[in-house]
């Protein structure tokens, strides 16, 4: 076992970094294929598939969002086990792991083929659209075994403190994904049906390649066959961590879906309003990945100290990696304002979509640090093991942003969609923070002082 992957000694903003920058790698490249495979989509088969990508996405990214929060949510677990040196729960937990979350994305996937139709209907598809997004996510939701099976094995990578090797897979299938995307798309002419079939069989490429790794370079995570136990214990660790962290997940993007069902709604005469929504989303998600790879590597640095019963090292990892994120906010939050008419242009090559998408941006910039505020203390509580408070406060913000959008979208449109964001994010950062002081003093749980 390689001793660079314990991160409970030695320098911690140099180890910190050394698990930000592959995990910023990796959910940068995620979000520049998406810039790119939007590119495509537009260049080559139009405004409306634009559209219709973003309502599928809308509905993927629920899938895909819930599988991640549940492999990172039990991740938390290995990282402890780690820690501690326990390498026995450790496999244990990766097979109780396996069994329930991958039974779990098994049946998602089937009621989501079932009852698509009422899927579209529920967050108000145009009917123009109706067709591509069903091509589309029929294709997406077949794939999501691959994207459980990819998200699983980076998950228990991650949790090591190896978090180099999921960023080359993802490199070479992200690579192969736009090649295929290209050839499937420009040459072929499929439309958003090659689309769809490059991203899922880039899925499959990439949990081969993770497998492979494993199985080459850290042989201490294959199961053997005593491991092959649903420990009651561990299954219940696993419901608790994995399941709230997933709850967590869908409740945000179950919201999000509520929410491009009032953008759809207000675009019924004209698919602008989506693809401005869509625009901006993208310039969102490229750099919500700073937030997001402080929060992972957060996480993973307190679990594994907190595992090795190091809390006070675990804390100031904490700080340190807010001290980074927030850097990285603040930065993008004047971007954002300053330059959101470029952003948007960059998207949409003119069209009604611009101004609504350039308003949009510049609106959410005046809240945009709260958010990456958000991402750290879901890191320290993620890494805690306190899911349960990430769950409360993912919920309290998104019912906040849904109720306002729905409040408010008809009289402000896509205003209103930047506005309720920042209000949830103002309300979780308030919620975070209380919580957040408890713990400090002592209070709850009581008896953790670290002040």
């Amino acid at each position: 076992m390689s001793r660079e992957l314990h991160l409970t000694d030695g320098p911690v903003l140099p180890q910190i970094l050394s698990l930000a920058l592959p995990l910023l790698g990796a959910n940068v490249l995620q979000q520049l294929y998406n810039i790119i495979n939007t590119l495509v989509v537009t260049s080559f088969i139009g405004h409306d598939a634009l559209a219709a990508l973003g309502v599928a996405e809308s509905v993927m990214n629920l899938y895909i969002y819930v599988i991640t929060g549940a492999c990172m949510g039990a991740g938390v677990l290995v990282a402890r086990f780690f820690g501690a040196g326990d390498m026995e729960r450790l496999r244990r937990q990766l097979f109780v792991s396996a069994v329930l979350i991958g039974g779990a994305v098994l049946a998602a996937v089937a009621l989501g083929q079932l009852f698509l139709p009422q899927i579209l209907a529920l967050i108000q598809t145009p009917a123009g659209l109706w067709r591509d997004v069903s091509v589309y996510l029929r294709v997406i939701l077949a794939g999501m075994v691959f994207t459980f099976a990819y998200n699983y094995l980076a998950a228990a990578l991650r949790s090591i403190g190896d978090t180099r090797a999921a960023l080359g897979f993802l490199l070479l299938s992200l690579g192969y994904n736009l090649a295929a995307a290209w050839v499937l798309v420009a040459v072929l002419k499929l439309g958003i049906l090659g689309t769809a079939l490059a991203t899922a069989s880039a899925q499959l490429l990439s949990s081969g390649l993770c497998l492979l790794y494993i199985v080459k370079k850290r042989p201490f995570l294959l199961l053997r066959r005593a491991d092959l136990v649903m420990e009651r214990e561990l299954m219940g660790l696993t419901c608790g961590y994995a399941a709230v962290a997933a709850l967590q997940q869908s409740s945000l993007y179950l919201g999000k879906l509520m929410i491009q069902g009032a953008v759809n709604g207000i675009s019924a005469l004209s698919p602008a309003y989506i693809a401005a929504f869509t625009a901006a989303g993208r310039v969102e998600n490229f750099t919500q990945a700073f937030g997001l790879s402080g929060c992972e590597a957060m996480a993973i640095f307190i679990a594994q100290n907190r595992g090795a019963r190091q809390p006070r090292r675990a804390l100031r990892g904490f700080l340190l990696g807010c001290a980074l994120t927030l850097g990285a906010g603040a930065c993008f939050s004047a971007g954002m304002g300053l330059f959101a008419q470029p952003l948007a242009l960059f998207f949409l090559d003119g069209g009604e979509g611009i101004l609504p998408c350039v308003r949009y941006l510049q609106f959410i910039s005046w809240f945009y640090l709260l958010s990456f505020c958000g991402h750290c203390y879901v890191g320290w509580f993620r890494g805690c093991g306190r899911m349960n408070v990430t769950f409360l406060g993912t919920t309290l913000q998104i019912a906040i942003r849904v109720a306002a959008t729905w409040a408010l979208v008809d009289a402000m449109a896509l205003d209103a969609v930047a506005l309720a964001t920042g209000l949830g994010w103002v309300a979780i950062v308030l919620f975070h923070s209380s919580i957040f002081l408890l713990q400090l003093r002592g209070v709850w749980p009581r008896g953790e002082r670290l002040i």
